[in-house]
């Protein structure tokens, strides 16, 4: 079977596209012919070296993989043959990736795709969606009465927080560019800032006095203690990159009774996939959460994707396919 793998981790040019032998079914898994695969920038961290987990070489590359049941194992009863599926959480913790023509996935990590939703965009949006419903529901533990801020919030984590969050009951604030106002707040914005705003969190603090109750930067671009500062009393800010600047008073975070919580959805458990997988299934039937912007690219590109994620030269979601 075709496929896109490494033998050592290294820069891009370490993958190479080629001929593997097909994974042979085992009790509990199901064979898929895969049809379309995410890349995300973790997957460049996984094949750089950058995140350290255990690889199988030769190490298929990529995480996140639709396509359709072909044969199914020993004890396997929820899928059959016909069904399309996806998954979220292989390629890393010893497991095989799945760039790669067939791919052989536990029963327990894969999920049937809702009737109407479309594939490709779906697949695009599970990584995003799925770090989104955990920070949420595990990380945050937002509650329907909280003020949420999400700092960078037309991405693709950002707007499926927003989503999430006022479906729940919170009151969302954001920031971004001000082309994307209109957007945010069909979502479920209820006031939009312009991150380009040079008095940006002046006017966040004059608006929100008391602070927020829990804030999320996804562009890991606002410094640590901007953001401690506009953090209401028992206010938690919440980490899904690394933020700016190394200068931060600890003595004003224990005083407030403040905390940070950090959240890399490759350290997830394999409960809060499910959980978060359920919900992402529900939200996609009513064709919500699903990615728009989407570059389709083949298997043998996969270099240069990754070559482009590297040097931040895409912000659309790509997906190779076979």
């Amino acid at each position: 079977m075709k496929a896109v793998y490494i033998q050592k981790t290294g820069d891009s040019s370490v993958i190479q596209v080629g001929d593997l032998p097909v994974p042979k079914v085992e009790p509990k898994t199901v064979l898929v012919k895969v049809r379309a695969v995410s890349v995300n920038y973790v997957d460049t961290f996984i094949r750089s070296g950058r995140y350290k987990t255990q690889l199988p070489y030769p190490y298929i590359l990529g995480r996140d993989a639709l396509g359709e049941v072909v044969e199914v194992g020993n004890g396997v009863t929820q899928f059959t043959i016909g069904d399309l599926v996806w998954t979220n959480s292989m390629g890393y913790d010893g497991r095989q990736g799945v760039t790669s023509e067939y791919a052989l996935i536990s029963t327990e990590r894969l999920f049937l795709v809702p009737t109407g939703a479309d594939p490709v965009k779906l697949i695009g949006a599970v990584h995003s969606a799925a770090t989104a419903a955990i920070v949420l529901q595990d990380v945050m533990q937002l509650l329907p009465d909280q003020t949420l801020l999400i700092e960078g919030a037309a991405g693709h984590v950002g707007s499926k927080l927003l989503w999430l969050a006022h479906k729940a009951g919170a009151k969302v604030v954001t920031t971004s560019n001000q082309r994307d106002f209109s957007r945010l707040r069909e979502i479920g914005s209820s006031v939009c800032f312009d991150y380009h705003d040079d008095r940006l969190f002046q006017k966040l603090a004059e608006q929100f006095p008391t602070g927020f109750d829990q804030i999320i930067d996804t562009s890991g671009e606002i410094a640590l203690q901007t953001n401690s500062d506009l953090l209401a009393l028992k206010g938690v800010l919440t980490l899904i990159t690394t933020p700016q600047g190394e200068i931060f008073s600890a003595r004003q975070l224990y005083m407030n009774c403040q905390q940070i919580k950090g959240f890399v959805i490759s350290h997830a458990s394999l409960s809060q996939l499910q959980l978060a997988g359920k919900l992402l299934n529900e939200a996609f039937k009513e064709g919500q959460l699903l990615e728009d912007d989407i570059a389709i690219r083949s298997f043998d590109e996969a270099a240069e994707v990754h070559r482009l994620l590297d040097e931040n030269k895409e912000r659309r979601k790509i997906i190779l396919v076979p």
